[in-house]
């Protein structure tokens, strides 16, 4: 087993940025401010707990264009297995990995729940799924069955299809629906760049749903993570947020004013899934180090997003203050989270458009496939370089978006995207309202933001290889 790399000893033009240390203003500023200020703050920030939890639409196809650049993953086979197979030859490996994983996670991840004592992986205990999806504190009522998610491109002439409903209870939005799943059987080949891709997506069925003891949940009432921090409880899939998105450069007086934010768990599932496959790969059994990499590799992919490190971007600390004082906040919310939903729904369609299409030489395809490295990624780049980057885009990203969507769906707070129908649109009514300038502007917004998806994800993807040898 590898060791765990992140640590709290950083350099010292680093540490304002680590979360896990202390606030690096001076005292005597952070009294300044006053209890007043404070009191109001923790009203503005706490807006961001009805902001939606969308990231990168599709993990799946969102990969797709890179794992293609990589000829070991695209027919490189490995056999599906049965999660109990693992877990009933690996029951002491599970043991040491999860004990591991538990105890860097206390030292280094602020705020990070214990797990219950009730719930531990056991040597002596019969290794079930239901005992080890407890342990990892995920959502038992998946089936986790072994599937494929076909690319857009691959021909599914003659195959039976699975339903959504038969991989996720969740209502599921249009790129789910459109998805065409294919059952496995035990032993069926596979080839590497199937199992990522398909299980990349896997987290965003459920995995993390009803997590939280106020979420109704006989799970959520024992798992520990106590009541949930921020997220929509308007959406089936809203309590999903806190593992989905992680605020780690907050500024103080934020932090000070909702400390809730800081309760984010990305980090704690990328470190849990990178170790498991690390156990997978090095035991023999591939399938599940592959999947457990792709599981991995959904949240990386989620921390790119500027909407998933920072709850509103384009808005200041002063300009939240003045949006409080101007009884503005709802409007706020509104705009944020329509922003948020009109990208991703453009990314979706842009990017499917040209996979079904093979046009491989789209620069929104190039964005992903143009920037492999094989130098692995280890898991302190989540905070120290990955959310940093994605706190420096937000801005100007949401400012791409107010100038180059048509304003009703970004400008005004009346309206909701979500469920409008103008999702499968999106591009058309941009040509059509905005003209091409505004696409080919919308288009190089986004493919900053896939560059570095493609160069994260690539190194991430590069850990199984090198967990293998």
């Amino acid at each position: 087993m590898i060791g765990l790399p992140f640590g709290p000893n950083v350099g010292p033009n680093e540490w304002c940025l680590n979360p896990l240390l202390e606030p690096c203003q001076p005292e005597d500023m952070r009294r300044a401010y006053g209890k007043k200020s404070i009191r109001i703050l923790f009203a503005c920030v706490s807006i961001c707990v009805a902001l939606p939890t969308w990231s990168w639409s599709d993990h799946a196809s969102l990969v797709w264009p890179l794992l293609r650049t990589q000829p070991n993953l695209m027919e490189q086979t490995v056999r599906a297995e049965p999660l109990e197979q693992f877990l009933i030859a690996q029951q002491a490996g599970i043991a040491q990995t999860l004990e591991s994983v538990e105890m860097w996670s206390l030292n280094t991840i602020a705020h990070y729940p214990p797990t219950p004592q009730s719930l531990e992986w056991d040597r002596a205990n019969e290794p079930t799924p239901a005992r080890f999806f407890a342990a990892i504190r995920v959502n038992p009522t998946l089936p986790y069955r072994l599937y494929v998610d076909e690319p857009p491109a691959q021909s599914v002439s003659g195959r039976s299809l699975l339903p959504w409903q038969s991989l996720s209870f969740l209502s599921g939005g249009n790129s789910q629906l459109a998805t065409r799943y294919r059952a496995l059987a035990a032993g069926d080949p596979v080839t590497i760049a199937e199992v990522i891709a398909s299980a990349s997506d896997e987290p965003d069925f459920g995995m993390d749903v009803g997590l939280f003891e106020d979420n109704g949940t006989a799970f959520g009432a024992v798992y520990g993570f106590g009541e949930t921090p921020f997220g929509n409880d308007n959406l089936d899939y809203g309590s999903q947020a806190p593992f989905h998105m992680g605020f780690y450069h907050l500024d103080w007086l934020t932090r000070m004013a909702q400390p809730d934010l800081l309760r984010t768990y990305p980090l704690w599932r990328i470190a849990l899934f990178g170790e498991l496959a690390d156990l997978a790969f090095q035991t023999g059994h591939d399938y599940w180090g592959w999947r457990f990499l792709g599981w991995g590799l959904h949240y990386v992919g989620d921390l790119t997003q500027p909407y998933h490190a920072v709850p509103l971007p384009g808005v200041s600390t002063f300009d939240g203050l003045l949006l409080v004082a101007r009884g503005q906040t709802g409007e706020a919310i509104q705009l944020v989270s329509n922003r948020h939903g009109v990208i991703e729904s453009y990314q979706y369609h842009r990017l499917t458009r040209a996979l079904v299409a093979g046009d491989w030489s789209a620069p929104i395809l190039l964005a992903v496939s143009a920037q492999p490295t094989e130098t692995p990624l280890s898991y302190d780049a989540m905070v120290h370089a990955l959310t940093a980057e994605s706190v420096e885009a937000a801005a100007s990203f949401d400012a791409a978006i107010e100038a180059n969507v048509p304003e009703r769906f970004v400008s005004d707070p009346n309206f909701e995207w979500t469920g409008s129908g103008y999702e499968s649109g999106v591009v058309e009514h941009v040509l059509e309202q905005k003209g091409p300038v505004a696409v080919q502007r919308l288009d190089n917004a986004v493919i900053v933001q896939l560059q570095r998806f493609s160069v994260v994800a690539s190194r991430w993807i590069a850990r199984g290889g090198a967990s293998a040898e």
